[in-house]
């Protein structure tokens, strides 16, 4: 049977979204999304904080085992600072600053934005594989967040690090 022209269609169960019901979804993701934001955050600064700690232990490491196999004393100069730096040098007193010939291995803050070196560490590193911190003080790392990071030095000549403010699931405390 067809239907009548004149006569008004039933209306049937309507389709899709109503503008409404996707401006209340939307809401409801915004504000999910602003309390998000802040924990993705910290967790980012906290990832780049501990990634520069890793890599001056690295260098450490490394440098304690380019000293032993070169026969030869070498030795970490850092910088703490706006404009923060290390470098493993032939001498003591080579600065991290700028480049120099007896630098071996530079690393500056351009190279960890959003974390600062507050507190530098010299240490010199023997042919014999020991290192002795010629300054007693582990150097410490902050975020911009106010998070920090020590690398101290063992007394085995070993960089390791810790957490100054508390324990974090990957870092124990000092």
């Amino acid at each position: 049977m067809r239907p009548d022209p004149g006569r008004p269609q039933r209306a049937g169960r309507p389709r899709g979204l109503t503008l409404l019901e996707v401006a209340m979804v939307l809401a409801v993701l915004a504000v999910l999304s602003t309390l998000a934001v802040p924990s993705v955050a910290a967790r980012l600064q906290r990832g780049r904080l501990q990634f520069a700690a890793e890599a001056l232990a690295g260098d450490l490491a490394e440098a304690r085992f380019q000293a032993a196999q070169r026969g030869l004393t070498l030795h970490l100069q850092a910088q703490a600072g706006a404009d923060w730096c290390w470098a493993v040098t032939t001498t003591p007193a080579c600065p991290c600053g700028q480049a120099q010939p007896c630098q071996l291995q530079r690393v500056t803050a351009a190279d960890h934005p959003g974390v600062r070196l507050v507190q530098a560490m010299a240490v010199r590193l023997e042919p014999d594989g020991s290192a002795v911190a010629v300054a007693q003080q582990p150097a410490l790392f902050e975020s911009a967040a106010g998070q920090r990071v020590a690398v101290a030095l063992s007394p085995l000549g070993r960089a390791r690090l810790c957490a100054p403010t508390g324990a974090w699931p990957t870092m124990p405390a000092c």
